[in-house]
């Protein structure tokens, strides 16, 4: 018995929360209305949107890429069946507070992807984005 609540627990403790320095990809989860977050290849976090759930809407990361594979892109445009094949790949960072606010006024440029339109990540203006210093999630939009 003592065995398995060890293997429990070793199994709880790999899907705890994030913590800053996580290396992440985030992408949208259209079943759920929501961003996943993996780490090392497994979902744990999700990032609401808003509404009544008690997880998180906001999220902070640096050192970002914004990824799409063209493989995925091309499957969802020949089947007109949507995948996960775009994501945004970066670190976790702690924020709140002031520094919450600072990066509400410095993050705006919102950032979008449609897999039937576009080939990349793009802000409203069109331009292509592919990486950034900083990127800022809250209820369900990309900020940059």
């Amino acid at each position: 018995m003592r065995r398995y609540a060890n293997t429990l627990t070793k199994m709880m403790m790999k899907r705890s929360e994030l913590k800053p320095g996580d290396k992440v990809e985030v992408y949208r989860n259209l079943h759920k209305k929501c961003f996943s977050i993996r780490r090392k290849g497994r979902v744990v976090e999700y990032l609401y949107d808003g509404g009544l759930h008690r997880r998180g809407v906001e999220l902070y990361i640096t050192n970002a890429k914004f990824v799409v594979q063209p493989g995925g892109k091309e499957r969802v445009r020949r089947e007109k069946r949507k995948n996960v094949h775009a994501f945004i790949r970066g670190t976790v960072m702690p924020f709140g507070g002031l520094q919450r606010k600072t990066l509400v006024d410095n993050c705006v440029s919102v950032i979008t992807y449609d897999p039937y339109t576009m080939n990349t990540f793009q802000d409203l203006d069109g331009n292509a984005v592919t990486e950034a210093k900083e990127v800022f999630i809250s209820y369900g939009v990309v900020y940059i």
